[in-house]
């Protein structure tokens, strides 16, 4: 294949520069004959894969990821489904046990891609990978896949296992993934982006003509692929990653500084976080505390209402790293995109879902109370749209703390839709802080879908946005509490600028960000930012407020400003 650029879906961020290691799939038509011994083979191929998956889980959840070893684990159980077991044991009597696997598996997995229901069919890789793991298993050795340097593998789908394992392979110095279907959505794409790999997706049949050990340059904040590049693209590449990591330095160098801007306000720089790895390296960047630790993704496989002990073992390791400092737990978020299967086909999310099953919030407020003696402690409300809704839940508070024998904490509502917006102040004064939570309420005010592979920074920057933001802003001072924003917008400098300049005291976003935003916040003068969003709100689209962004983007450090342009402006 001749030089060339391929146009994907971005899903991990990064620029990477290496040669190409092609990953094909192993053969299915190879090998055996249908039977008895071809049964059982690839029955026995599923309890291998089974038992490697939790293996690897473990692994994970040693290095501090249990987000991600639950999404091993879970593919572990897929094994075991019934169903699915059964097709392979019938074809596998018609035909040799790897074909059985992966017609099985592929069928399977067609079947989920087709649903409407966006995580179902998120799962379908998943349920391939477990096919292509197992048929692989049944086949000759194949020798490990080697580079001579930096490596970017290239395949048409990837499963979270396989990227987990492609960054830990010996022979192989991995930079980025480049796939030829895919989504940002995927599991795969979530590991990838925790491994700190860059990935672009969707790139198309086009790449799988890619030749092994070709030069690739490959730009995951794009979804960008170029195929053996021109001089000034490689250049541009090896330029970018060089940039990349002395900006990593540089920020870092200020991590020690506190976040205040030039004209004197201080900005609250927390971090959002669901384990204890990214608790740990949201303290290592500079974090005051947690500003939304998400409780839902210990429980995405579970089967039932977790119980107080469950909630309890899951929060202790990841509150332990806070103690002293400030922790704002969430309770779960379960709905759309984040539904356990004993609630698949529920159309409620956020609290009003909880308020419906009282016993088991209560059951969460009281583990959440227990675990949390140690640190400065907020309990945060999803998708709060009425006073009536704090009301019953700041109750059902009062009997956990009495239950548990400790105060009652501060208690916080999530502004995450139009309505609540709009009802701004009357939660303002019956809650004891207020959170926007930027990725709903772009989805809900815009009427985008939520599963979309990325938003950009235009989306957050609407203002039809910008005035909800306003509007909490009002409310918030009115009364006197505090305000943040913990959507991913809060890790973008421009909109951070216009935030503070809202009335927003508070921002809470991905560890990685943090260094940017603290020079970005040191570099604002607040006087000016809220000059400029008073101004935004009346702007006709986001491009007119991203220019008045860019105006108090001048006055910000060179590497702030170019940190901005390189990266585009995307929101993970």
């Amino acid at each position: 294949m001749s030089a060339a650029e391929l146009r994907g879906i971005p899903a991990a961020g990064g620029v990477a520069v290496g040669r190409a290691v092609v990953l094909f799939e192993p053969e299915a038509e190879a090998g055996g004959a249908g039977g008895e011994r071809a049964r059982a083979d690839a029955l026995a191929a599923l309890d291998a894969v089974a038992a490697e998956l939790d293996e690897r889980a473990d692994a994970l959840r040693r290095e501090g990821l249990a987000a991600e070893a639950e999404i091993l684990a879970a593919n572990a159980l897929m094994a075991s489904d019934p169903v699915l077991r059964e097709e392979v044991a019938a074809l596998a009597l018609d035909v040799p046990a790897a074909i059985a696997l992966r017609r099985a598996a592929d069928r399977h997995a067609a079947l989920l891609a087709a649903l409407p229901d966006p995580l179902l069919a998120a799962r379908a890789a998943d349920v391939s990978e477990l096919g292509r793991r197992a048929a692989r298993r049944l086949a000759e050795p194949t020798p490990p896949l080697q580079a001579d340097g930096p490596a970017i593998v290239v395949a048409r789908d990837l499963g979270p296992a396989e990227v987990a394992e492609l960054r830990d392979a010996r022979a192989l110095h991995v930079r980025g993934l480049a796939l030829a279907s895919g989504s940002a959505t995927s599991h795969a794409a979530i590991m990838a982006r925790s491994l700190g790999l860059p990935m672009a997706v969707g790139l198309g049949d086009g790449l799988l003509a890619v030749e092994d050990r070709g030069t690739l340059v490959l730009d995951g904040d794009r979804g960008r692929l170029y195929v053996e590049p021109d001089e000034a693209t490689e250049a541009w590449g090896r330029s970018t990653m060089a940039w990349e990591e002395d900006l990593r330095r540089t920020l870092a160098a200020g991590r020690s500084l506190p976040a205040v801007t030039r004209d004197g306000e201080a900005v609250a720089l927390l971090c959002n976080a669901g384990t204890a790895a990214e608790v740990k390296a949201g303290l290592a960047a500079g974090a005051e505390g947690v500003g939304l630790l998400r409780t839902e993704l210990a429980f995405l496989e579970a089967n039932a209402w977790p119980g107080e002990e469950e909630h309890v073992q899951a929060l202790a390791p990841v509150l332990e790293p806070l103690r002293g400092r400030l922790a704002t737990v969430r309770t779960l978020d379960f709905g759309a995109d984040k539904t356990p299967p004993f609630l698949e086909g529920t159309p409620t999310r956020g609290i009003s879902l909880l308020l419906e099953h009282p016993d088991a919030l209560a059951a969460q407020l009281r583990a959440i109370l227990r675990a949390g003696q140690a640190v400065r402690l907020r309990v945060l409300l999803p998708l709060v749209e009425s006073r009536e809704q704090l009301r019953e839940v700041r109750a059902l508070l009062h009997d956990a703390a009495a239950a548990v024998g400790v105060a009652v904490p501060p208690l916080g509502a999530m502004i995450e839709t139009p309505l609540a917006a709009a009802r701004a102040r009357e939660l303002a004064a019956e809650a004891d802080f207020l959170s926007i939570g930027t990725n709903d309420l772009v989805q809900y005010t815009l009427g985008l879908d939520r599963e979309a592979p990325l938003a950009t920074v235009r989306t957050a920057a609407d203002p039809a946005v910008l005035r909800h933001v306003a509007s909490a802003g009002v409310a918030a001072a009115a009364v006197g509490v505090a305000l943040e924003v913990c959507g991913e917008a809060a890790g973008i400098p421009p909109l951070a600028a216009l935030f503070v300049g809202l009335g927003v005291g508070e921002l809470s976003t991905a560890p990685a960000r943090l260094d940017e935003i603290r020079a970005a916040v040191r570099g604002l003068s607040a006087a000016q930012a809220r000059s400029a969003a008073r101004a935004a709100l009346d702007d006709p689209d986001a491009a007119a407020v991203l220019a008045r962004a860019e105006v108090l983007l001048s006055e910000l450090g060179d590497e702030i400003r170019e940190a901005v342009g390189r990266r585009g402006g995307v929101v993970a």
